[in-house]
């Protein structure tokens, strides 16, 4: 049984809430954490919790589960001249935030704007529900 501090190894898939898929096994490897350390989507720790090997999972994770919701505070306008030299501003670009010690974070770009960009410091699936289903393929005792 999945407890805390076992290492799970599962098979999924994560798609949003119209079906669209976000990311699989297929394509990116076996999920593979410690039950209970926060490495992974709480929603995710909480369906795997007490299951076995072989059990499908199939659970619905809202936002406050999965990236959290969409804040309108992190989506702000900055000057070009606050933008890097070299950047390409259209929809979709992603640049990183912050100096010196201070923690990095990622920003994407909205639209450009007459002075610069519409940017979004939520995380791209911010605010969205997703569907996740799982696979229990391995659990062990951590090392």
């Amino acid at each position: 049984m999945i407890t805390d501090g076992t290492e799970v190894t599962a098979s999924y898939t994560f798609r949003d809430e119209v079906g669209n898929l976000i990311d699989s096994s297929d394509e990116s490897g076996a999920m593979v954490f410690v039950q209970g350390r926060g490495t992974v989507l709480r929603g995710v720790e909480n369906a795997v919790a007490g299951r076995g090997v072989g059990d499908r999972i199939h659970v619905e994770l809202p936002p406050e589960q999965a990236f959290g919701p969409h804040r309108a505070e992190l989506v702000f306008e900055a000057a070009r001249a606050n933008l890097p030299p070299d950047i390409v501003i259209e929809p979709g670009t992603e640049l990183l935030s912050g100096m010196g010690d201070r923690p990095k974070f990622r920003l994407r770009v909205i639209e450009p704007t007459e002075n610069g960009a519409l940017l979004d410091g939520n995380h791209p699936l911010a605010g969205k529900t997703l569907i996740v289903d799982l696979v229990i393929m391995n659990i062990a005792p951590q090392t």
